[in-house]
């Protein structure tokens, strides 16, 4: 293979960096072992001396240019090495391995114990977004769905057992919170809730299980989100006391802020998702806005919630998320319903 060590290719690095990165990048080539077991053993800093690899690790080069055997040796002797460390752009070892096409690499890297392929790089991209080949991406992709049904199960089973200290271990893993939606409506138990398409904040309020609503919130639950009816959490407990913290939690504080905050660029709402959250304004959440409002459906009745969905001038709007009713062009046109 013919490729440069990326530890050699940033201006910010020393001659006396390069020479050292240089040097460890030819023995990983050679496949010498005896060599490489040295170099591995010279490349662990110790608590009183600097690295000597500065910006990039040893198993980042060997991923550019040794056989995966040569890497395989790198993992299993290098003691306590960091499979999830990160090289001057903020590339892991599985970023490289999925940017070189180098299929074999990227399954042993998967097969590792504390792997996070959610990390992203200095340009927001993770490894599955530098997949080279078809191959790799379906492996990644593979892997996280695996990984995430594996994480959903583990919830199931700890919310069963009311296990929490356990739950909030796993909800701080750093894989865990990189891949895994605490609104997710798979994570939901309850038949009352499945059915009625709730997320697990919902069968929490239902349960008037105030602690495992907290650490929810703590975690990225969102109190204002609906269910299939159009019921938040706060509207399935009659507990005034589990209501009570649905409303004034710091997750709801957050909630209503974000309401303000679309009220107030609602002319422009893709422009404003596209700076947070890299969303093009020519895209289709750029171009679409939805959500519950109340709508007069008539004198016995009075007011309903109903969904709406504005797109591209087109205005649907449904009894429940997926039950349409009518849909409304830009001129008043009635074209359904």
């Amino acid at each position: 293979m013919n490729i440069s060590p990326s530890g050699l290719q940033s201006n910010s690095v020393s001659i006396e960096d390069s020479v050292r990165a240089f040097r460890v990048f030819e023995v990983l080539r050679s496949g010498d072992t005896p060599a490489i077991l040295r170099a591995i053993h010279e490349s662990k800093a110790s608590s009183d001396s600097p690295p000597t690899l500065a910006g990039t690790t040893i198993l980042h080069l060997a991923i550019q240019c040794a056989e995966p055997q040569v890497v395989d040796l790198v993992i299993s002797n290098g003691g306590d090495v960091d499979i999830n460390a990160t090289d001057r752009e903020g590339n892991t070892p599985l970023h490289l391995a999925a940017q070189l096409g180098r299929f074999p690499i990227v399954k042993n890297l998967l097969e590792q114990p504390g792997i996070n392929d959610t990390i992203p790089n200095h340009q927001g991209r993770s490894a599955i977004d530098l997949a080279r080949t078809p191959e790799i991406f379906q492996q990644l992709q593979l892997a996280r769905s695996l990984f995430v049904d594996q994480k959903i199960q583990e919830v199931h089973m700890l919310v069963a057992q009311n296990d929490y200290k356990k739950l909030e271990d796993l909800l701080v893993e750093p894989r865990v919170e990189g891949c895994l939606d605490v609104n997710a409506l798979e994570l939901s138990t309850d038949q009352i809730t499945v059915q009625s398409g709730g997320t697990l904040l919902h069968e929490a309020a239902r349960k008037r299980d105030i602690q495992l609503a907290q650490i929810l919130l703590m975690h990225g639950a969102d109190p204002f989100r609906r269910d299939r009816k159009g019921k938040l959490p706060q509207d399935v407990t009659k507990d005034d006391r589990t209501r009570g913290i649905l409303k004034k939690s710091p997750a709801a504080a957050v909630a209503k802020r974000g309401i303000q905050e679309k009220a107030i660029l609602g002319s422009n709402p893709g422009q404003a998702r596209s700076s947070a959250g890299g969303i093009s304004e020519g895209s289709k959440d750029a171009r679409e806005m939805k959500g519950y409002l109340k709508k007069w459906t008539n004198y016995t009745s009075g007011y309903k919630l109903r969904w709406f969905v504005l797109e591209d001038g087109v205005l649907s709007y449904y009894k429940h998320q997926g039950m349409l009713l009518r849909i409304v062009t830009p001129n008043g046109k009635l074209i359904w319903g």
